[in-house]
């Protein structure tokens, strides 16, 4: 069989499968603004498999007046994929000397299924799973690992480390991409009954997505065209499935998301988790440091001149101006003091000080023998419970949409893959 070659594929899987996946990242479509694909996918699909699969113990109860329950806008790329069953990989090859970009071999079995994946030059892929039928590349695994950083890490440990983790790894992608594509042929399958016109579009953005990384990685000059040509078509195919089923997975989540999560949900969770809006003593300061110097040739000189300096200051923008006399290295950090809270400050004399000041105010001059310190009080933040303001009010909004989101994902999925029908090419 012949193997995608690794350079190419490194580049490639890397940006495409971090573009094709982002319209989910930000909860919010990156193509079709404003429009929804619910309306398109209500129809429930016939079943046609049952699988022994257990529901989800998570799963929200379903009330049969109300929409299936959604799920929020998660900051990471995809929720963690549901624990597959255990299944035995092969170790791999010896490893390689070079960012090790190997694939688990396929074992040399009769059940082993090959199939041509058409491309420019027709290179032929090996099947790791078939869903309802339709198969799932060995390639696109290896987009989905080459993805993630941990990947990386993976190959520079040590054997037998190494393999075990190679093929844990390689595990929880396949059932990525399982994950995926059975969410893929459910919206396909609604979309070509219901609004076949929606289903052009989505195809017709992906490829735009497509083609605008394929521009960005040809001209880069990262990879020969030659190689670029050779699996574009497995990175084409894996680009509009995942795209698709990102956008089937919002639709059928986010449009409930504001409902579920209201006030009372939010103020609930705040009182039962007040430990986690406490906050400490901090102090934000300015610092300007007078150096001893010829002209200034005794710490009592350089503080006769930086309590001129401090007369002459009644605005903001008078103490800014005495950046120009700032000998330290405050300058580095525009002018800010170093440290916010206690045991922190440096330099440590002028902690004490700072923490009885209030906010807008100039300190008394800290004489060291090197020199002086003018400081100013920016901030300040007392310890205490931090009130249920919009600020914490949206950050717990966040956090359960989150969870949400994580909970109806795996609904979902498993929902679909209870009708499917799904073989895992065995391997020993």
């Amino acid at each position: 069989m012949r193997w995608v070659k690794v350079t190419a594929l490194c580049v490639l899987g890397v940006s495409l499968c971090l573009g094709s996946t982002g319209c989910f990242t930000s909860g919010v479509s990156r193509v079709l603004p404003g429009d929804s694909l619910l309306d398109d996918l209500t129809e429930p699909a016939a079943p046609q498999v049952t699988r022994l699969q257990q529901s989800d113990p998570q799963a929200f109860p379903q009330d049969p007046k109300s929409n299936p329950p959604p799920l929020p806008a998660s900051p990471t790329l995809l929720p963690p994929p549901i624990q597959p069953p255990q299944l035995s990989t092969p170790p791999a090859q010896a490893p390689l000397a070079q960012p090790p970009l190997s694939q688990p071999p396929l074992p040399q079995r009769p059940d082993v299924q090959q199939t041509s994946l058409r491309g420019t030059n027709n290179v032929r892929v090996a099947v790791r799973a078939w869903v309802n039928g339709r198969p799932v590349f060995d390639c696109e695994v290896m987009h989905i690992l080459q993805s993630r950083r941990t990947w990386y890490d993976v190959m520079k440990l040590p054997e037998p480390q190494r393999s075990e983790q190679m093929a844990t790894q390689f595990t929880e992608a396949l059932d990525t991409v399982i994950e995926q594509e059975v969410m893929y042929q459910d919206a396909v399958k609604k979309l070509e009954k219901n609004n076949s016109r929606t289903l052009d579009k989505l195809r017709q953005a992906a490829a735009a997505e497509f083609e605008k990384d394929l521009r960005r990685i040809r001209d880069s000059k990262q990879v020969p065209e030659g190689e670029l040509r050779e699996f574009e078509a497995s990175m084409r195919r894996h680009m509009e499935r995942s795209f698709i089923s990102m956008e089937y997975v919002r639709s059928r989540i986010f449009p409930y998301m504001n409902s579920r999560i209201g006030h009372d949900e939010i103020k609930d969770y705040y009182d039962k988790h007040r430990n986690e809006f406490q906050t400490v003593d901090t102090v934000e300061w300015q610092d300007v440091f007078i150096a001893v110097s010829p002209k200034l040739p005794t710490s009592a000189d350089a503080k006769r001149f930086a309590e001129g300096l401090i007369g002459q200051c009644r605005t903001v923008e008078d103490f800014n101006s005495l950046a120009q006399f700032d000998d330290g290295d405050s300058k580095f950090r525009k002018g800010m003091g170093m440290g916010t809270r206690k045991g922190e400050i440096k330099p440590p004399e002028v902690e004490d000080i700072l923490f009885r000041l209030k906010e807008g105010q100039v300190g008394p001059v800290v004489e060291l023998s090197t020199g002086v310190h003018i400081i100013r009080v920016v901030k300040r933040e007392f310890a205490g419970q931090i009130p249920l303001n919009e600020a914490v009010q949206n950050q717990i909004r966040n956090k359960l949409r989150g969870q949400l989101v994580d909970r109806e994902y795996r609904r979902i999925v498993r929902e679909l893959k209870d009708r499917s029908v799904i073989e895992r090419v065995s391997a020993n």
